[in-house]
């Protein structure tokens, strides 16, 4: 396999703790608004990742974004957490949860094509086949579910939210990349999450949605975990696409309904299903095919920095030179 080996691990781990997550949130849905259990989610995750970046300011130069980054960023964060959740919950409000796992995980189908049309990666047959087998085995897993919705919406508006949020997602990942050649993935992560959290605070206030739910200390767990997960997960996936192309990172999102798949029947103590270890079958050899082809840097892109290395803006000091 061809790669940064932690890259790949940091990836695989983002679509682990995706699945996982959709665990936990089937569990306090019932309990919990959409946007209050997203706004408790990001605050938890904020607050995970806060620690770590503090420490590695004082440690180390401080990083100073340029004003248009940081607006970039802070509008990706928003984006990517609160308008893609709320097109998100609308879908899974007309539209089965099996329809919108389906289309939801051709997103790195929709990364590639958008990465190869405005130039930020090459056509690779390997890697489009890899992701195609992927999305094959969540296929696969999801197959004789209900695809039908329950809900009294239009189903073609529906269906317009599911593939906006897919879109967004893919168009999310290739936009932060450049970003992250010019400022480390720890306050990167802290910037976009801050601002989600800000706007998901003001739109509890404004649609009165409770900030502090009545839930039970079980439902409580799942809570701390969920956003636990989001905080880990949105760090390892920033850290991954400063090493891998966007493309192949989204790719292990397959990962998540897989492993939702498999929590569930250890909770439910069952043994797999024939559809589940062919899906399981499916994703990981799609990954590993994905995986194969040479990862090939653009002329002019800089240096990597470290997992945890503090950079600062574009002229600042604390950067290292590209070699």
């Amino acid at each position: 396999m061809r790669g940064d080996p932690s890259a790949i691990v940091a990836a695989a781990l983002t679509g682990i703790l995706v699945g996982a997550a959709m665990v936990s949130t089937r569990a306090v849905s019932a309990d919990a608004s959409p946007a209050t259990l997203a706004f408790l989610r990001y605050l938890i995750g904020l607050c995970v990742l806060i620690g770590p970046a503090w420490l590695g300011m004082r440690a180390r130069t401080r990083t100073r974004f340029a004003r248009k980054d940081a607006a970039v960023l802070a509008g990706l964060g928003v984006c990517q957490f609160a308008v893609l959740i709320v097109l998100l919950n609308h879908a899974l409000g007309v539209l089965s949860a099996a329809t919108c796992a389906l289309v939801f995980s051709t997103m790195p189908l929709f990364t590639m094509l958008l990465a190869v049309l405005s130039g930020q990666e090459a056509f690779s047959l390997p890697k489009l086949t890899g992701l195609v087998c992927a999305v094959s085995g969540v296929a696969v897993l999801l197959h004789g579910a209900p695809l039908g919705g329950t809900g009294g919406g239009t189903h073609l508006g529906a269906m317009a939210a599911l593939i906006g949020a897919t879109v967004i997602g893919a168009v999310s990942s290739l936009l932060v990349r450049p970003l992250l050649q010019r400022y480390p993935a720890l306050p990167t992560s802290v910037l976009a999450m801050c601002a989600a959290v800000v706007f998901l605070l003001a739109l509890c206030a404004t649609t009165g949605q409770p900030l502090w739910p009545s839930l039970s200390l079980t439902q409580w767990g799942h809570v701390a975990f969920i956003g636990l997960s989001s905080g880990v997960g949105y760090f390892c996936w920033l850290w991954a696409l400063t090493r891998l192309e966007a493309s192949r990172v989204v790719g292990f999102q397959a990962l998540g309904p897989v492993t939702a798949a498999v929590l569930e029947l250890l909770v439910g103590r069952q043994w797999p299903s024939g559809s589940l270890l062919v899906s399981i079958a499916l994703v990981v050899s799609g990954l590993l095919i994905t995986q194969q082809g040479r990862t090939v840097a653009r002329s002019g892109t800089r240096r990597q920095p470290g997992l945890l290395e503090e950079g600062a803006d574009h002229a600042g000091p604390g950067r290292r030179p590209a070699p």
